[in-house]
């Protein structure tokens, strides 16, 4: 890809508007990759608020809270990030989505002790790190906010492991177990961090970077397409650039969109509000976070521009190439295409722990 082909392709745009309370904010990205989405969308729907209740993610007589996993629709994410695996795939794909959300929902809250408690945060983590490779854990303190539900989410990712194995081996497992356990970390981190309030954007996107959860979805996204790139282009600089670049473009979107979730909910950890820490007023502090994340994407086809003119690539590494621009552009029509109403009425799938 060469410069004029960048330019050309970081001139489209796409617009879109904000809404919350304040009224509407206009804004546009630069996220120039296809939109698509997967056939089996609609046959996964019911599966997975029947496979959250079955491992006790969700109490079975707890409406509310099932509606609110209905209508925040993971099923849609997966579906428009991963658009042509199987339905057993996105199954997959879409309940582990859900636990990953639970779990955040449990500490992205003011309210929330383990999100806000290092020490809470490290025990529990410590458990599910075990969970996500479905490994002995070792013994949850009776102490632990939201004990059970804890549990559950641990239950869930081993559910997931365990089903994993059709479609690799344990080996194959590698990448999204290790991104997994950094995602943990991740939440060790933010929760020292959001005791500190975070100024910084190159603070926060420290943070961001292992708090997101993006590395695994990837990785597990691979493993069920059957994607296996090699060590040596995972060591290319370039592409480790494309998957950060990748990380924070789907963060960023998340802050943009989540904006009055989660300053409804007193959490500070959002690209936007540190803007705004910086005294500048929410359109400006929008028109900054999407500036910023106009930025990632560029880096993003910088570096894969060095990479396909220093490598050969094979098929794995152009279908990983693809998996990261399908879900830059899948998260963000998740949102501003109205596929769920997680931000729009926010809605949670677990109370803070």
């Amino acid at each position: 890809m060469d410069t004029a082909t960048i330019i050309s392709t970081l001139e489209r745009r796409v617009r879109f508007d904000v809404n919350g309370p304040w009224g509407t904010v206009p804004g546009s990205l630069r996220l120039p990759f296809a939109s698509g989405i997967n056939s089996h969308v609609e046959a996964v729907r019911d599966q997975n608020v029947r496979w959250a209740v079955e491992i006790g993610l969700v109490d079975a007589d707890d409406h509310a809270m099932i509606d609110g996993i209905r209508r925040c629709r993971f099923e849609q994410l997966a579906s428009l990030c991963h658009r042509d695996i199987s339905r057993e795939a996105l199954t997959l794909i879409t309940n582990c989505h859900t636990a990953i959300f639970v779990f955040d929902d449990m500490l992205d809250d003011a309210r929330s002790e383990i999100g806000s408690n290092a020490g809470l945060a490290t025990h529990v983590t410590a458990y599910l790190s075990a969970a996500v490779a479905d490994e002995p854990r070792p013994e949850l303190r009776a102490d632990v906010p939201a004990r059970e539900r804890i549990i559950a989410v641990g239950d869930a990712y081993a559910n997931v492991a365990q089903r994993l194995l059709a479609f690799t081996d344990r080996h194959g497992l590698r990448h999204y177990v290790e991104g997994m356990r950094h995602y943990f970390l991740g939440c060790v981190m933010e929760s020292t961090k959001r005791n500190q309030r975070m100024e910084h954007v190159a603070d926060y996107s420290v943070v961001r970077l292992r708090c997101s959860a993006v590395y695994p979805t990837l990785d597990i996204g691979a493993i069920v397409e059957g994607i296996e790139v090699s060590d040596a282009v995972r060591e290319e600089p370039a592409f480790e650039v494309m998957r950060q670049a990748t990380n924070l473009c789907v963060s960023y979107v998340n802050d943009i969109f989540s904006y009055a979730k989660e300053s409804s909910a007193g959490e500070t950890s959002n690209l936007v509000i540190i803007y705004e820490q910086y005294g500048m007023d929410l359109r400006d502090a929008m028109a900054a976070a999407m500036t910023t994340n106009d930025r990632v994407v560029e880096e993003y086809f910088e570096a894969k521009a060095y990479l396909e003119q220093e490598l050969d690539l094979d098929d794995a590494t152009r279908d990983y190439i693809k998996v990261m621009q399908d879900w830059m552009r899948g998260n963000f029509d998740w949102y501003n295409d109205l596929r769920t109403e997680r931000y729009t009425d926010h809605l949670t799938t677990a109370i803070p722990a």
